[in-house]
């Protein structure tokens, strides 16, 4: 019966939750633009948040010790902990092609069939939205003219099939 009181103690102490302490992920979106993947926040994130101020996107494959990088863009930002990039309306960042005034490292080449993952590091206009990344998986499939189609992976699906419906 020792162990009463430092029990009694717990159950009655007050917990708090710092609501900074927790973030949302949101969704990116994945489509084929002339033969690659083209990324952008999903329209529904922007629609229901408001646009979204981007500071990386990082492009990365699942390995037998985690995900791997397969590459990254630095968005232009006066800071790193203040983004203000915005894509351009309707705009994407295709594999391999960082818009002007980005950073990115040296791309790896795309094989069709593997699964990758794309994560955009940002924020939505307001203070109080938890958000602070937004992110997707997809794979590629080999389009009959060449180059990709994509096709986004959901509801936890981690692997691709011809018979998955492109992007």
């Amino acid at each position: 019966m020792p162990y009463h009181h430092p029990l009694l103690f717990l159950l009655a102490t007050p917990t708090t939750i710092d609501a900074s302490a927790w973030s949302r992920t949101g969704t990116a979106a994945v489509m084929t633009e002339a033969g690659l993947p083209c990324f952008q926040i999903a329209n529904e994130e922007e629609r229901s948040r408001g646009p979204v101020s981007l500071k990386m996107l990082t492009i990365s494959t699942p390995g037998p010790n985690g995900w791997n990088n397969a590459g990254t863009v630095m968005f232009p930002n006066a800071s790193f902990g203040d983004p203000t990039y915005r894509l351009p309306d309707r705009g994407c960042v295709c594999y391999g092609k960082a818009p002007e005034g980005a950073e990115s490292s040296d791309a790896a080449p795309l094989i069709a069939g593997k699964v990758y993952g794309v994560s955009f590091l940002g924020r939505p206009p307001s203070a109080s939205d938890p958000t602070s990344r937004y992110s997707a998986d997809f794979c590629l499939l080999t389009a009959p003219a060449g180059g990709f189609q994509v096709v986004q992976l959901t509801n936890g699906k981690n692997t691709c099939a011809p018979e998955e419906e492109p992007r």
